[in-house]
């Protein structure tokens, strides 16, 4: 059996699915996992079965560090997730160890850092050159890598043009192990959630403007986000809602997130139409969907490529359109909610859009690149 070494940039007990359930649940069917943890915390290696934790202040180093004690020659593929100073390192020893490297974006980031800094002053201009560099950058590393992990196609096509190495798009997916059954809440109340990262971008004060809207009361809000400054500041503005929406603090796990999602009826998927949220199905919908809960969602062609009207509810994003689609959904009954939420979570499994299918997909795509049964490019 192959074996691979995925780098994360990620704490050792994050919540990310991609991780944890791809890499170190089903692609293990097929391949040796090893998954390296860069951290802060710890100050000293370790080894724990197949993690291994590496200090942060060795990741630009992380070769020559993992070399001793470690034979690197027995990887056939080593990933890198998002970090270029990572990746060019493990580039430099390609040859050496006789390794392929694969390259995973999990978001363009620098390309959002660039979006929020067009302003014209100084630093403004400082940070839009920046991050051009740093894109830059990125795309030459990543071509001289032997697969590219974009989070979709479109996302590909929008962010990375100029990547040109063999690519597996890899979005998040359904863990088919992990699916609930959804039962309704109590009461009359329809319970709303939002999950993930809230910022300028993301415009959520169009949502907030929505609720503020709509006359029907039956509804409570619940919103869980890591950093939660940005969406602090831009509660204190809606005091009239203040006692329709709870914050969540303490969900570090996916099954923390799995069981307060499961507590609500609908989940809110509403972002402003531009490229980042046009080019990818928002991981906020597959956490809803894998808790058999509906989403409201923006009607784009990305989401329209998968779901229909009776998977979703789906929204224009202006406060008239999102008050309309969440004045439909406090009309609905419970019922009816839990059908749309059935009906989403079996779509996504009908597609593809789950892990173990994923896992399968990956591995001989990787398989066909260690035995050279494919081209370098795409």
């Amino acid at each position: 059996m192959n074996k691979m070494l995925f780098i994360t940039d990620q704490e050792q007990y994050s919540s990310n699915g991609t991780i944890t359930t791809l890499f170190d649940k089903y692609l293990k069917e097929y391949w040796e996992v090893d998954i390296v943890y860069i951290t802060s915390y710890k100050h000293t290696y370790q080894r724990i079965g197949n993690e291994l934790i590496v200090p942060k202040k060795y990741q630009n180093e992380i070769i020559e560090y993992l070399s001793t004690g470690n034979d690197l020659t027995q990887y056939d593929f080593i990933f890198v997730r998002n970090k270029k100073e990572v990746l060019e390192n493990v580039l430099k020893h390609k040859e050496e160890y006789n390794y392929k490297v694969g390259y995973r974006v999990s978001y363009p980031k620098q390309h959002h850092a660039l979006e929020l800094s067009q302003s014209f002053t100084p630093s403004g201009i400082f940070n839009r050159v920046k991050y051009t560099m740093k894109i830059k950058k990125r795309d030459e590393l990543a071509n001289h890598c032997d697969l590219f992990l974009p989070p979709s196609p479109e996302a590909h096509q929008a962010f990375f043009p100029n990547i040109q190495v063999k690519s597996f798009p890899l979005f998040i997916g359904l863990d088919p192990e992990k699916l609930t059954e959804h039962k309704s809440t109590e009461s009359d109340v329809v319970r709303f959630i939002n999950v993930g990262t809230m910022d300028q971008l993301r415009e959520f004060d169009v949502v907030l403007d929505a609720f503020e809207k709509i006359e029907l009361t039956n509804w409570h809000l619940e919103i869980v986000v890591s950093e939660k400054g940005y969406i602090r500041a831009l509660l204190s503005s809606y005091p009239k809602l203040s006692d329709k929406i709870t914050l969540h603090e303490g969900i570090d796990t996916l099954e923390k997130l799995r069981n307060v999602i499961s507590k609500n009826d609908v989940g809110i998927a509403l972002l402003p139409s531009n490229v980042f949220h046009n080019t990818v199905i928002a991981n906020k919908v597959i956490h809803y969907a894998s808790c058999g809960l509906p989403s409201l969602m923006i009607d784009n062609d990305k989401n329209r490529s998968v779901f229909n009207e009776d998977e979703t509810y789906f929204s224009s994003f202006d406060v008239d359109s999102i008050a309309d689609t969440l004045n439909k959904t406090l009309s609905s009954s419970k019922e009816e909610l839990l059908k749309t939420g059935r009906a989403s979570q079996e779509k996504l499994l009908a597609v593809g859009r789950n892990y173990q299918d994923l896992a399968r997909d990956l591995a001989k795509t990787m398989d066909d690149i260690v035995n050279d049964e494919t081209p370098a490019s795409v």
